[in-house]
């Protein structure tokens, strides 16, 4: 098989997001499967490169920092290439939440064209499929059903799901405003939730502190194409506050699924996404 190159705006190395860990995980089972990936940021991607490697595989993820002119030269080149899709790019406000039924104006649409010579569009649950469906009216989409975890993760998250807990709710002490941390304070405070703030830059050492709380409260103010974070907790059996409507997740059969349970159906999932992947290239 011919190799594939994942383009982002940014990589696990460089921060610690939802994406980014979609990303990585992707990327070490692609690996594990024998699949050379070559790792390119948005920024450095040029059609000269392009123009070299016209018969690769390319697998586009975030690309907010993509030129313009290279997304043009994909459309007209028709390279054989699939969209991660983690965040609504086909709006330029880029959240649906804005819209009455998540459903934008023609005005407010974006990529769309490139969107469509896409060999597919990756998606990661059925609102994701439905909200892009619903806003551009194309139908190359295929869905994962969940975000992708390594099994190395999820064997890390098996063994955090006996942790026992305490009586309070953990809320994500983030200054990002999509975050709504004092919304979950107020929420919180105003049924006498018993609540801590917590946050660690390690990714694990945050799972572990979560581990020992009775839940989770979680208000978003985007509308989350999953939600790692909120899956992560039920895996490992904390109770989760969420808007669910507003939560990719929640749209999935899964979700009903705490513990152990979840962490073995996410992690066939996980494993089954090489399949979307692969499947939607040519060849």
């Amino acid at each position: 098989m011919t190799d594939v190159c994942l383009i982002a705006d940014y990589f696990y190395k460089d921060l610690i997001g939802g994406a980014e860990l979609n990303d990585f995980s992707v990327i070490q089972r692609l690996e594990a499967a024998g699949i050379s990936v070559k790792e390119m940021h948005c920024h450095n991607v040029t059609v000269e490169f392009l123009k070299k490697n016209k018969q690769m595989q390319y697998i586009v993820a975030n690309f907010v920092l993509l030129p313009e002119k290279v997304k043009q030269f994909f459309i007209s080149e028709r390279l054989n290439y699939v969209i991660y899709e983690h965040d609504h790019k086909y709006l330029k406000r880029r959240n649906p939440i804005f819209y009455k039924d998540f459903i934008a104006p023609d005005s407010d649409l974006a990529n769309v064209e490139f969107y469509k010579t896409a060999k597919a569009v990756v998606c990661l649950t059925q609102l994701a499929v439905d909200v892009f469906k619903a806003n551009t009216g194309l139908e190359n989409v295929a869905k994962i059903g969940a975000s992708v975890w390594t099994d190395e993760d999820l064997d890390f998250i098996s063994d955090l799901s006996n942790t026992t807990k305490n009586n309070k709710f953990a809320i994500v002490d983030s200054n990002n405003p999509i975050k709504k941390r004092e919304k979950c304070i107020q929420f919180c405070e105003a049924r006498d939730v018993p609540y801590d703030l917590i946050s660690d830059r390690d990714h694990r050492r945050f799972l572990e502190k979560l581990s020992k709380y009775k839940g989770l409260a979680f208000m978003t103010g985007h509308l989350e194409t999953c939600c790692r974070l909120v899956v992560e907790a039920k895996m490992m059996n904390c109770k989760v506050i969420t808007q669910q409507r507003l939560i990719g997740a929640a749209s999935e059969p899964w979700f009903e699924l705490n513990g152990i349970e979840l962490v073995e159906s996410i992690r066939e999932i996980s494993k089954k996404s090489l399949d979307v992947f692969l499947g939607s290239f040519d060849g």
